[in-house]
């Protein structure tokens, strides 16, 4: 590949920096080394974001000419922040929920007396509902087995994540998810009214329980779906895409989310509480919108070997 020069600027201020001898082949991780040869005491490559004509050039295996990157093209720098290690990030926002809910599992009654300020109102001896304790135990199962498989399963296409990224991560789960959802599943003036509005009180424990099991059953899927993923790649860092096939991956690009989602519907039903639902809604949007753009990536990145009329994004059979 015949080799050409590139223009280097500060993304913040539009200085020039450096001028970089590259080719079209030049892969991203590759570039951000170039970088760092020069400017290492300040942007060392988990730093750097390049940037080209208002695009962020995120994924380190692509080449400058996936980006549309010619002689004499102006590339722009991010300084992207202090990092954080992708594993222990992930390890560190799932352990959230885990510490929360066993604060409110062992100082309940101080919980609500501070909260309420009405140490009368609270009763020592409560003892949690059935909803309460399957609640409860669902929370620890889900996030458990997310930081197993972040320690044993998952092999990460990044080093590191951004400390801004991950703050915004931490407010989600241990703010929202981690402090909110417990605070209403665990208040005393909780009660079990949908489902009892619903069902013969006779029915409700069978429903509880049935809830529960597929509640298991997805999680159990989902485990599967990262064993599945995992087989494409060999080690951290590698960005190796397979075409999975397996675990209801000929229906969806995201069997995964698809059964995480599952997953929360059976949490919010037997939970019954605002948060519990809210936190459902949000996880919806937020999955929806990451297997729509992996679904566009799986199709750019394998063409026509790619089963796009199959499958869909998220949801099978709908989108």
């Amino acid at each position: 590949m015949e080799a050409f020069d590139i223009f280097v600027r500060n993304y913040d201020d539009g200085k020039p920096m450096i001028t970089l001898t590259v080719s079209s082949n030049t892969q991203i991780s590759k570039l951000k080394k170039q970088f760092a040869e020069q400017y290492s005491d300040l942007f060392y490559p988990e730093k750097q974001q390049f940037w080209h004509d208002g695009i962020a050039m995120k994924r380190d295996y692509m080449t400058l000419d996936d980006y549309d990157v010619k002689a004499g093209d102006t590339v722009y720098i991010q300084d992207m922040g202090i990092q954080v290690s992708y594993r222990l990030s992930k390890i560190l926002i799932n352990i959230g929920p885990l510490i929360t809910f066993t604060l409110f599992n062992f100082y309940w009654f101080d919980i609500y007396s501070f909260c309420l300020n009405d140490h009368k109102y609270v009763h020592q001896n409560s003892q949690y509902s059935r909803a309460q304790q399957l609640g409860n135990q669902m929370v620890f199962i889900h996030f458990g087995k997310r930081i197993y498989e972040c320690i044993f399963v998952h092999y990460f296409s990044k080093s590191s994540k951004s400390l801004n990224k991950l703050i915004w991560e931490f407010g989600y789960i241990w703010l929202f998810f981690g402090l909110v959802v417990p605070f209403y599943l665990f208040h005393p003036d909780y009660n079990e009214s949908l489902l009892k509005s619903i069902f013969y009180e006779d029915h409700i424990p069978q429903i509880y329980f049935f809830l529960f099991l597929a509640f298991i059953f997805f999680e159990v899927m989902n485990f599967f779906c990262h064993v599945h993923l995992k087989s494409f790649r060999v080690r951290d860092l590698d960005t190796t895409r397979g075409i999975p096939r397996l675990h209801g991956f000929s229906y969806v690009s995201c069997a995964n989310y698809f059964y995480e989602i599952l997953a929360w519907v059976c949490f919010a039903i037997v939970t019954q509480t605002l948060m519990s639902t809210t936190f459902l809604f949000t996880s919806f949007f937020r999955m929806n919108s990451r297997a729509q753009k992996k679904h566009l990536r799986y199709i750019a990145e394998f063409k026509n070997y790619y089963p796009a009329e199959e499958r869909r994004a998220f949801i099978p059979f709908l989108f």
